[in-house]
């Protein structure tokens, strides 16, 4: 295993990626004429981005009846499927003539979208439901290898200071994680933080996806686009449709508005699962603006979970329920995105939140949200009480990522952060970028992880690496410098291979020790007395007088365009 520092990119790459910048940039435009719409704003659109890599597509197909964002999906950044599970025809996915045998799980995702939307795939008999993926509830968990409780004697910020540093403190702390199948830790994390939210995001669209088909091709013709400031009620249609797929959840209601202004359709399904403390509501709605192409839109897909839990830790004193004495909590969720040809850029926003929805509109009864209809991370509860504030209790959760959708390519931020903390803590960061070399048919992804600022108000920038984030003598101390890991996977391979690693630290506040401490640095559980010696950090640093954010573009990294 390798551990040299990530080469910098040459000066036909940076070209390369600043005209990226440059086009994807451009659809910014698109984003925010699209979320305006809704307080009646102009239309969007614009002309083609396509990348030099792969074929550009041959033209696209004027906005379809009932419009929907045709290919829109969310996956975990590190996630792959097998190249044989990308169903052929979704809009933008051009042929690259390659024969991998892994794909990314963003591209078998998008491609399912496209084809149920468009009937080229029916729900029935796919497969590809999971209503427990939908309904699920669970904490999210560090991989094995991440944030593991550290042994330590004699700590040097701390005097005859020993004991254990508890779960989650650590970052990265082993190369790899075996839990499973080997991988690096790197992405063992990244899937650890967004593979679950990703899950969940992508069984929505595919359930609205399912629903569109049936609505715009209905045998029956009897079902019309609403009219500016109307709603069309399909609840009758999606109970036949999509009953039997649900595995116990039933539909509610499901419609379909376009506002006032015209401009903004919103697809709605209200679920429910189960009776008393165990049962469950989930709404889903999509706010989407289509412009002048099947290619070109913008939107916000969102998600409110709502259900009982007897956790006071994810519950607020006082939103209980009288007749169990059940927190009432809900599971939040809101992925932006923006399509121009084959760019996609995606920003998801989790987190838990206290109260139970009474309304029609349940997202926006249970927790704050921007203009654009996504979570506002910003607000969030300085205590135990709701009260009157919509605000996120815990546990929330950014991602921005930006794809090509021909190729695959992507540029991705993830970050989190356990408690609100009065929006003056540090949160947790990945970033990473991917490349494709078509001629050996093999895919590279660098990764990079350290603190950004409090989550709340972070705009994805790396500031560096805490070694000894609240051990002994604590001073929270950011250093100039970060964790790294480099993956690639070859054209015959079915999962990353780690090729470079810059990961190693003393959980002290200079990230060394001297020979007076002993600490569990290499993971196994234990102290050894191999252990017990001066240790030098192994964090890869910047060059020059680059900080850790002018170090990951230098390296090719490129902050994604909805950022957080």
């Amino acid at each position: 295993m390798h551990t040299s520092a990530p080469s910098s990119l040459t000066p036909l790459a940076r070209s390369a990626r600043a005209a990226r910048l440059r086009a994807l940039r451009l659809t910014t435009t698109l984003m925010m004429a699209g979320l305006l719409q809704a307080c009646g704003g102009g239309g969007g659109g614009g002309g083609s981005t396509s990348e030099t890599a792969g074929v550009p597509n041959a033209g696209v197909a004027p906005t379809s009846t009932w419009p929907f964002p045709f290919g829109m999906s969310v996956a975990s950044p590190t996630a792959l499927a097998p190249a044989s599970d990308v169903i052929p025809g979704a809009l933008g996915i051009d042929n690259l003539g390659l024969s991998t045998a892994m794909a990314t799980q963003q591209a078998v995702s998008s491609s399912q979208v496209d084809a149920l939307a468009t009937g080229r795939l029916s729900l029935s008999g796919s497969a590809l439901l999971d209503v427990s993926a939908l309904f699920d509830t669970d904490p999210r968990s560090h991989a094995a290898c991440y944030g593991q409780s550290v042994a330590y004697t004699h700590h040097d910020n701390a005097t005859n200071a020993s004991g254990t540093l508890p779960a989650g403190e650590v970052g990265i702390w082993r190369a790899t994680d075996d839990s499973s199948t080997p991988q690096a830790c790197a992405v063992a994390e990244v899937a650890a933080q967004s593979q679950a939210l990703s899950a969940r995001a992508h069984q929505a669209i595919l359930l609205l996806a399912a629903m569109r088909d049936q609505i715009a091709n209905n045998s029956g013709n009897s079902i019309a686009l609403p009219a500016a400031g109307a709603t069309t009620d399909v609840t009758s249609l999606a109970s036949n449709l999509l009953t039997s797929q649900l595995q116990g959840a039933s539909i509610q209601a499901a419609s379909v508005t376009l506002n006032a202004g015209g401009s903004e359709y919103t697809y709605r399904l209200l679920l429910t699962r189960g009776s008393g403390t165990s049962a469950q509501s989930l709404e889903i709605s999509l706010l989407h603006t289509p412009a002048d192409t099947d290619a070109h839109y913008a939107g916000t897909l969102r998600m409110a979970l709502a259900y009982l839990s007897p956790d006071a830790s994810i519950g607020c004193a006082d939103q209980v329920d009288s007749g169990s004495g059940r927190y009432k909590v809900a599971r939040m969720m809101s992925v932006g995105y923006n399509r121009q040809d084959q760019w996609l850029s995606l920003r998801l926003r989790a987190g838990q939140y206290c109260g139970k929805p009474g309304s029609t509109n349940h997202f926006d009864e249970l927790a704050a949200t921007a203009m654009s209809g996504e979570l506002d991370p910003a607000v969030y509860l300085p205590g135990t009480v709701r009260g009157s504030t919509l605000g996120w209790r815990q546990g929330f959760v950014r991602m921005g990522n930006d794809v090509l959708v021909s190729a695959q390519t992507s540029d991705f931020i993830l970050a989190w952060q356990d408690q609100p903390l009065n929006g003056t803590s540090n949160a947790r960061l990945f970033a990473g970028h991917s490349s494709l070399d078509t001629n050996a048919q093999t895919r590279t992804l660098a990764l990079f992880h350290g603190y950004t600022n409090d989550i709340s108000h972070t705009d994805g920038t790396m500031l560096g690496m805490a070694c000894n984030w609240s051990g002994p003598g604590s001073t929270q101390t950011l250093h100039n410098a970060y964790q790294y890991q480099a993956v690639s996977l070859s054209q015959s391979a079915t999962s990353w291979s780690l090729s470079s690693s810059r990961i190693a630290y003393a959980p002290t506040n200079s990230c060394q020790s001297s020979s007076a401490m002993s600490f569990d640095a290499n993971g196994d559980g234990a102290l050894d007395s191999a252990e017990g010696q001066s240790f030098n950090s192994g964090l890869a640093v910047p060059t020059g007088s680059n900080d850790v954010q002018d170090e990951l573009q230098q390296q090719g990294f490129l902050a994604p365009v909805l950022l957080l």
